[in-house]
């Protein structure tokens, strides 16, 4: 077996990585751009040093098969495309699958300590919370930090559901800094005014409610007490604040209104007139699609006339299934499907043989909670969630297998 660890100072680098990447994610515009490619430079060394292939590794072998299978799909969709020259600079935002095998490989060889990650990402919350606060003072509406607000909510949603798993097996005086941690990730999700990370957070919950009953512990007062607050502190929030109430209200409203057959143009009846013009032309899509960022383009030569100009505002049909299908075909839609789905069966399983480790149930709720981002939204495409799911998968697969191997 291949020595994990390359010296103490090496996993130190990496933990402190590992500790900072969650805050400057979300807060500094190029902050997690710096710590991924500091990672991949650390892994390509070892790669070159040692004489190492990622690909070769059984622990991160999975992981760097379809990261870079993914990255070959979306050269396919530009090769393919009769833009092909025009669209290759595009492909720059989806490097970090690329270098992915690179970054897992960086993980691999140092001896990763969770307590690290999980301090990163509640220290990464309550920053969020600050940016948010500070950002409705001055009069922004939906705040977002650095990045769309949509993008902003999701992956509050994803970090509080990583602090949440851990939350139960943690001493009194860390749940004290955790329940700071998940309120201000409470308070960012319902601010960032994303519907979509609304309804994920409520199917993560009852995924992760779902892990929670399989484990032992879940008879126990403490796991129900936790249960309780969790649901209680969900339904005030809903129930007192008037944000969520309005765009709950017009949500229905509008999809109401479009389904009666409304031609009014707005948020609702944009997404919806997409997604049906996309599923009727769906059997016209080339096997290798229409390119990268093409799908509006094409979306936009069916749609009525006044709903042309804000479709065409757009470079996705906020569904990224069929964002996907329609930029790179059916090999870009599977190699996306393999990219979410591979990882959640792996989790899931290992899950089923040990409902007590959390990490199984934190990677798993990763990979559903970006299934769900992508039914109403951009998933891959967008930097930050492109970042973002690498880095985690990077951390949480190569776990799951050593922790197999372990047992």
């Amino acid at each position: 077996m291949i020595e994990q660890s390359v010296g103490k100072n090496y996993s130190r680098l990496v933990n402190v990585l590992i500790f900072i990447f969650p805050i400057l994610i979300n807060s500094v515009k190029v902050g997690g751009d710096i710590v991924l490619f500091i990672l991949a430079v650390m892994g390509i060394f070892i790669a070159i040093s040692k004489k190492l292939s990622p690909f070769n590794i059984k622990e991160i072998k999975v992981f760097s098969y379809l990261t870079a299978g993914y990255f070959i799909a979306l050269c396919l969709a530009v090769l393919f495309s009769v833009k092909g020259t025009e669209q290759a600079h595009l492909l720059s935002r989806d490097l970090y699958f690329l270098l992915a095998p690179f970054i897992a490989l960086a993980f691999y060889k140092a001896e990763i300590n969770v307590s690290y990650l999980l301090a990163g990402v509640k220290v990464g919350l309550i920053v969020l919370a600050l940016i948010s606060f500070d950002q409705l003072q001055s009069g922004n509406t939906r705040p977002s930090g650095v990045m769309n607000a949509d993008v902003f909510g999701n992956l509050a949603v994803s970090m509080f559901f990583v602090v949440l798993v851990f939350l139960k097996d943690e001493s009194l005086k860390y749940k004290i800094f955790t329940l700071v941690s998940l309120l201000s990730g409470l308070f960012v999700i319902v601010a960032s005014g994303t519907r979509g990370a609304w309804l994920s957070f409520l199917f993560l919950l009852v995924g992760y409610l779902y892990f929670l009953y399989r484990q032992k512990t879940m008879s126990s007062a403490r796991s129900k007490i936790i249960a309780v607050l969790i649901i209680a502190g969900v339904l005030s929030v809903v129930s007192l604040n008037q944000s969520v109430k309005d765009r709950v209200y017009y949500t229905y409203t509008q999809t109401s209104d479009w389904m009666a057959g409304s031609e009014a143009v707005n948020a609702v009846s944009e997404r919806l007139m997409m997604y049906k013009i996309a599923i009727d032309n769906i059997q016209d899509v080339p096997l290798f699609g229409h390119g990268l960022r093409t799908s509006n383009l094409v979306v936009y030569n069916f749609s009525p006339a006044e709903f042309q100009r804000y479709l065409i505002s757009y470079n996705h049909l906020h569904n990224a299934y069929l964002t996907n299908y329609f930029n790179g075909g059916i090999f870009l839609l599977a190699a996306l499907l393999l990219l979410l789905f591979a990882p959640l069966w792996l989790f899931l399983k290992e899950n089923s043989q040990n409902h007590e480790e959390p990490i199984f149930i934190a990677g798993a709720l990763l990979t559903l909670g970006y299934v769900s981002y992508g039914m109403v939204n951009i998933l891959f495409g967008d930097v930050f969630m492109n970042a973002f799911y690498v880095f985690f998968l990077a951390i949480f697969l190569p776990l799951t297998a050593r922790s197999k191997t372990i047992s």
